[in-house]
């Protein structure tokens, strides 16, 4: 190359190195820029994020705060005083043991369950509805424990006070039995109070089913409910057994619809063998029942002969009467003969009717003996009708087994035609079923 052509190469590069230079330092500078304004829209996209978590936490909290408010408004939530709560008298029914152990466990785990409470606007107390076991065990507490657990006072619900007496008390039996486990005794308490006070009510016509109210306060269903009502017709001695779980709310429910010979008699088989077998039960509900018709009858034959010696009363009445009109007013158009012959017919007519009245009367008095015979005879059960019933059970235990296994046989008839033993076995017990239908 000449030394011309050299320098102009030297001028080309060095402005080519110029521009790239220029080019680079504008390409640092907005390189630059735009990592500035990521950085901020990143620092701003952030902020605006916190911003808006800040807003959802105090509206979170505001809601919370708001349930809260609803909370305490509906259900009525108060912290009470001891000193300004009262024991309930109607919850005497309810034991009141192993209130020291809850006390020491309400100071370990604190209270569970608020209590239950209406203001008494006469007395300016808060009388219990529920949480009577717990109230106590807190007032056991020394004041300096009562202090520090309970310092703005015992949580409690307070309910509605402008209920009638029958309503508090309903409500009473429903809370302790959600918080109680009781016994059977208790439980049959309760369904037989709430019967009384939802009687009270149906005759105001507040409700219709007495044993659908039972069973929505009580969380049971309406067939159990009535197993209870029904269980309130045992025999003293049957209600102690059922008590003591001798026997169960479904027996109960059978028994209680038999009448009180029949019941004894359940009784005793109880007593002698410890149960009663299906077969002895329907044994005697069949004379139960029995025993019932008679009593329909007999109270029918009496109803019909009340109102026959009412109609022979009436009769007498009516003769009486006409007798005194034809003595002392007389037609002037009847002969002295006449008057006399009509009063004599009449007078027969009545001498008859007081004649069938007093037959009738004599009849119920015979009927009324008659009945008292019987029911003297049907208070207790025989030994020779014990020995009946029992054999009957046996008898249909027996035929039970038979036919429930009468299918095995049949459908191995091939095993047993080969087989010898069993083939003579089936034979003798045919000859054995003959002999019985045939003395039958």
């Amino acid at each position: 190359f000449s030394l011309v052509e050299l320098l102009g190469v030297m001028v080309i590069l060095g402005i080519l190195i110029s521009s790239s230079v220029i080019a680079y330092s504008r390409y640092r500078k907005t390189a630059r820029i735009q990592a500035y304004d990521t950085i901020a829209s990143s620092a701003a996209d952030a902020a605006a994020q916190q911003y808006l978590e800040n807003i959802k936490n105090l509206s979170d909290r505001q809601e919370d705060i708001c349930r809260e408010v609803q909370a305490k408004a509906e259900y009525n939530f108060q912290f009470i005083d001891k000193s300004k709560i009262k024991s309930n008298p109607k919850n005497e029914m309810y034991t009141q043991e192993g209130i020291e152990a809850l006390m020491e466990s309400i100071k370990i785990n604190g209270l569970r369950h608020n209590l239950s409470v209406i203001y008494d606007t006469d007395n300016d107390v808060y009388r219990l509805v529920s949480g009577e076991r717990r109230f106590r065990a807190i007032c056991m507490m020394s004041d300096k424990e009562y202090k520090e657990l309970f310092p703005s006072g015992i949580p409690c619900k307070v309910e509605k006070s402008n209920i009638s007496d029958i309503d508090e008390e309903i409500m009473l039996i429903s809370a302790n039995h959600d918080v109680r486990e009781t016994s059977m005794e208790v439980k049959r308490w309760e369904i037989s109070r709430l019967k009384e006070l939802y009687e009270a009510k149906k005759l105001k016509g507040e409700i219709k089913n007495i044993n659908a109210e039972i069973a929505k306060q009580l969380n049971i269903s309406e067939r159990q409910a009535r197993k209870y009502t029904t269980a309130e017709k045992l025999i003293p001695e049957l209600s102690e057994l059922l008590n003591a779980n001798g026997i169960d709310l479904n027996q109960a429910d059978k028994f209680g619809k038999l009448d009180e010979g029949a019941q004894k008699s359940i009784l005793e088989l109880i007593n002698k063998n410890g149960t009663v077998e299906n077969a002895e039960y329907q044994s005697i509900k069949a004379l139960s029942e029995e025993r019932e018709k008679e009593a329909k009858r007999y109270k029918s034959e009496l109803e019909e002969a009340n109102n026959q010696i009412k109609s022979q009363e009436n009769t007498v009445k009516l003769l009486e009467k006409r007798i005194a009109e034809l003595e002392n007013n007389a037609p002037a158009e009847k002969s002295r003969e006449a008057l006399e012959d009509e009063i004599k017919f009449i007078t027969e007519a009545k001498n008859r009717a007081e004649r069938e009245k007093a037959k009738l009367e004599n009849n119920i008095e015979k009927i009324k003996q008659a009945q008292k015979e019987k029911e003297k005879r049907q208070t207790a059960i025989s030994d020779s009708e014990l020995k009946r019933i029992n054999s009957i059970a046996k008898t249909e235990q027996a035929l039970n087994l038979l036919e429930n296994n009468f299918d095995i046989l049949k459908n191995n008839k091939s095993v047993i035609k080969n087989d010898l033993d069993l083939k003579v076995r089936v034979q003798i017990l045919k000859d054995r079923l003959n002999d019985l239908l045939e003395n039958l």
